[in-house]
């Protein structure tokens, strides 16, 4: 997935890989959805450092 975002959140647009091929989604109900999805994520995701050492720290497991 790719989420193209600017100064005009009108303008922002989606595009999914998919089995039959790329979708773009500029709709502003279907945007608010993925915007939605990735503020959750990055809240989710650890800081930079943190992942970058959990990164390393996995593969010097393997």
């Amino acid at each position: 997935m790719h989420y193209v975002k600017g100064p005009v959140p009108a303008l922002d647009t989606a595009q999914l890989d998919q089995s039959h091929g790329p979708v773009i989604i500029d709709s502003e109900a279907r945007l608010t959805q993925y915007r939605l999805l990735l503020d959750r994520l990055d809240t989710a995701a650890l800081p930079d450092e943190q992942s970058r050492d959990l990164v390393h720290a996995v593969a010097q497991e393997m």
